[in-house]
């Protein structure tokens, strides 16, 4: 099948730079800016793909395990948050299997307001689209090329597109690494380097066609067209319909058993809560509210047994030098655990307790030359 290459650098209320590939890579189409219309004509039996210019976006390498899609989403806005100057509440993240290496995202960075310009222009002027790219992912490893006024550089220290004054001056700085030049190339007159006769969008759409690009549209910033919305809610409203059929088929025969059994198993359930509660009780009778009245007669004493505890234990504790660390109460015991600067004090404490209460020591021990010890008060 044929491609339509839109180069939306040029992109415009009238129309784009577009050129068209045949499966095998030629030339079908030169670069020419088409109005709308024409560019529609154009696409006819062929899939169209959208190049931005990597000098609108920031390609980063960051060093990550490979997470699920969802968890990567949240963690890579963060991640690279101080190395952009944009909040990445504007930008848009994207990244794929097939760039990640070593450990390594390869992720391109690009406005969202861009993205939304470009995918809502296409849909006003009806152009259908496969995906958006960057035209720097035409550039193999260790590449530079010049692409009219910008650098695409793809160096391990370096990934992305310059242009003007920094454009050059890497150009000096790194003279062993010759860009390709191109018949449009204007960034710099070097008689020494071989120019191609081609324009760079003609090599840049033969070098992503027979490459894997990364695909913008991804994230919250998908795009179908119309005919592939339809198809997939054809397809989803077909096994709705299975799914439908094989449910009332199925599952009413089993509602029926399914129910009895959880009746028979619940009310066993009840009989066994409630002869614990009601031991000499023959037959269950309206469980309920028998044992919420047997709850909260058991909660009130509970808590008045539980205000008993306290109040002897504050009247013993008070102008003692023992101090308290921990209180719990359970099954009517007050369990406390106590720091006493030694043992002798600790054993008053305990002497003062039993006058009014039970006391079991459960544990003491020495802590930089203190007491600690739990006492169970009932």
């Amino acid at each position: 099948m044929d491609t339509c290459f839109l180069f939306t650098e040029y992109l415009n209320d009238n129309g784009c730079l577009c050129l068209k590939l045949t499966a095998d890579g030629l030339l079908k189409n030169p670069p020419a800016e088409l109005s709308f219309n024409e560019i529609k004509e154009l696409q006819q039996e062929s899939k169209t793909i959208l190049v931005e210019p990597c000098s609108r976006a920031t390609l980063i390498n960051l060093e990550l395990p490979w997470l699920p899609e969802r968890k990567a989403r949240a963690a890579i806005p963060y991640a690279l948050e101080d190395k952009l100057a944009q909040p990445v509440e504007e930008l848009h993240f994207a990244f794929d299997r097939a760039h990640y290496q070593n450990n390594y995202y390869l992720i391109g960075v690009i406005a969202k307001h861009r993205m939304l310009d470009v995918m809502h222009q296409m849909d006003e002027h009806e152009i259908a689209f496969e995906m958006i790219t960057l035209d720097w992912f035409a550039l193999d490893t260790n590449q530079l090329c010049i692409s009219g006024s910008n650098l695409l550089i793809n160096q391990e220290h370096f990934k992305g597109a310059l242009s003007g004054a920094l454009a050059l001056r890497y150009l000096k700085q790194h003279p062993l690494n010759t860009p390709l030049l191109f018949n449009d190339s204007n960034l710099i007159n070097n008689d020494a380097i071989e120019k191609s006769a081609e324009l760079s969008y003609a090599w840049i759409a033969r070098k992503l066609l027979k490459s894997k690009p990364l695909n913008l549209c991804q994230g919250d910033m998908q795009h179908g067209g119309t005919s592939d919305w339809l198809k997939k809610g054809y397809k989803l409203m077909a096994v709705s319909c299975s799914v439908w059929l094989l449910s009332m088929l199925v599952v009413n025969a089993l509602i029926l058993s399914s129910l009895n059994k959880k009746t028979d198993e619940v009310d066993r359930e009840i009989a066994v809560i409630y002869h614990q509660f009601f031991p000499e009780a023959k037959q269950v009778i309206s469980p309920k509210f028998r044992i919420s009245q047997l709850l909260k007669t058991n909660e009130n004493e509970s808590q008045t047994r539980f205000w008993f505890l306290m109040n002897e234990f504050a009247k013993t504790m008070k102008g003692s030098t023992v101090s308290l660390q921990q209180l719990r109460y359970q099954n009517k015991t007050l369990s406390v655990t106590v720091v006493s600067p030694d043992f002798v004090t600790l054993e008053e404490l305990e002497k003062a307790l039993k006058t009014q209460l039970k006391v079991n020591q459960t544990e003491a021990s020495t802590h930089e030359q203190q007491v600690i010890a739990t006492l169970e008060l009932t």
